[in-house]
């Protein structure tokens, strides 16, 4: 393996990469170069794909005058791993099955809740969360006559 003479009648010697392609050969940990074997160098493969242990469940939400309830099916969650959280906006919902799936969900919530306020039942496979709406204060005025 050499490289092309530079017309000055200068000896063959390998340039850097044939030289580095002789090492890589010389080691028989490394796969072969050439002939079908995959090669050597490249990208790197994926060490694990995580993406199909993380789980994002559709709510169901619904709103009336009063409450917002929201409804997820988680199923195979364990009740011992299921943490909700929520602020006035916002609802977390975060769990893990025996197989070591994440079920993650932030949900925006269409209308401002009293966090306090917020129930929670789980039962076969399915997270019911009732959270009570804040309501505006109304303020009364008189016309002046």
């Amino acid at each position: 393996m050499a490289s092309e003479p530079s017309g000055e009648g200068e000896d063959r010697s390998p340039d850097a990469i044939d030289r580095i392609v002789g090492r890589l050969d010389a080691h028989r940990s490394l796969p072969a170069i050439g002939g079908a074997s995959p090669p050597a160098l490249g990208p790197p493969l994926p060490i694990a794909d995580e993406s199909r242990l993380v789980r994002e469940p559709i709510p169901e939400i619904v709103v009336d005058s009063s409450w917002i309830y929201v409804t997820l099916e988680l199923r195979g969650a364990s009740r011992e791993t299921l943490e909700v959280t929520t602020t006035q906006t916002l609802l977390t919902v975060h769990a893990l099955d025996a197989e070591g799936r994440v079920f993650h969900r932030e949900i925006e919530l269409p209308q401002p809740v009293e966090p306090d306020a917020a129930g929670v039942t789980y039962r076969n496979g399915v997270l019911d969360v009732s959270l009570r709406r804040i309501r505006a204060h109304r303020i009364r005025f008189k016309r002046g006559t």
